[in-house]
């Protein structure tokens, strides 16, 4: 029966499957024993394992080769607690590392409580209602491809906080520019661009992120980020297109000041009312969704739940 990492008590016994997130070298202990650590996780959080073992480096070094990143493995072990967190301690001779060959995908993977076909729709509606001829001709080149589309569906949002299941990329784009639009009637804006902006700002997320057994970000993804990232691939697209110039530098820049500061990831912060818009926007929904999130899973009697984060959270 598979435990979940969220299940995990300290104190006690574990032997279930994992997905591999990190894997780090070999060290030695004070008392000459080798011993190495990685990460662990599943669709409910991850864990660090240490595996300990004895004083010959050989036996370690083989159990260390026997597995990699993003394999899922049975970890038979015990749960203890270092610095007021959970951890795995698998001892050799009594716990034990092994790559499983048979696993259920939807353990690992967590997905959004919403219907993504539903979703996906509600966005192609969004694009149809978009006058501007290049604009929508851009977004059609994007989301009618349905190479594209299958990929935007089921990508994730982020690797840990917002919206870090399948499907989570779609539900905030869409949230972005419902959001966006909405406060829009507040303002004279180009309705049009707004639209364009909110749905494409997080784009690059799909060559920043890498999907298996576990979310992760890849070496494209570290070297460039994916505010980068999806601005070459919209400029790319526009300019193969013959986007008007003017608006596709417009749209560019709400693509890289979207979080709005340098010390954030945008190398511009938000010059025109469009930009600041989708900056607020995107802001709203990446904060509001964790606060929903722990809401949603936190089972407890007590009114609050202290989140890493977000320090307390209230929870009725």
């Amino acid at each position: 029966m598979k435990t979940f990492v969220s299940e995990l008590v300290v104190g006690a016994s574990v032997d279930s499957l994992f997905s591999v997130k990190y894997k780090r070298g070999i060290d030695l202990t004070k008392n000459g024993k080798y011993y190495f650590s990685f990460g662990i996780a599943d669709k409910t959080g991850e864990i660090e394992v240490t595996y300990w073992g004895g004083a010959n480096k050989v036996t370690v070094q083989a159990i260390h080769d026997s597995f990699e990143e993003g394999n899922v493995i049975n970890v038979v072990g015990r749960v203890d607690s270092y610095q007021d967190r959970k951890k795995i301690s698998v001892n050799e001779g009594l716990g034990s590392v092994s790559v499983a060959t048979t696993f259920n995908l939807s353990d690992f993977l967590p997905e959004s409580t919403r219907n993504i076909d539903d979703m996906f729709s509600e966005l192609l509606t969004m694009v149809d209602a978009v006058a501007n001829p290049g604009l929508k001709a851009l977004l059609n080149a994007f989301f009618r491809d349905e190479t594209f589309a299958e990929k935007f569906k089921h990508a994730p949002g982020a690797m840990y906080l917002h919206h870090a299941w399948i499907g989570g990329l779609l539900e905030h784009s869409l949230a972005v520019a419902k959001t966006a639009n909405c406060a829009a009637s507040n303002y004279e804006v180009d309705q049009d661009l707004l639209t364009a902006g909110a749905l494409l700002h997080d784009i690059g997320k799909l060559k920043e992120l890498e999907v298996s057994t576990n979310i992760k970000v890849g070496e494209e993804g570290m070297l460039l980020g994916h505010i980068t990232l999806g601005c070459e691939m919209v400029r790319r697209k526009a300019e193969e297109m013959g986007l008007d110039p003017h608006i596709l530098l417009k749209l560019s820049h709400m693509i890289i000041s979207h979080h709005g500061k340098q010390e954030y990831g945008s190398s511009k912060s938000p010059m025109f009312v469009e930009s600041i818009l989708v900056y607020y926007a995107d802001e709203m929904d990446a904060k509001a969704s964790q606060f929903e999130r722990i809401k949603r899973d936190t089972n407890s009697e007590d009114f609050r739940v202290y989140d890493k984060y977000w320090g307390e959270i209230y929870l009725k």
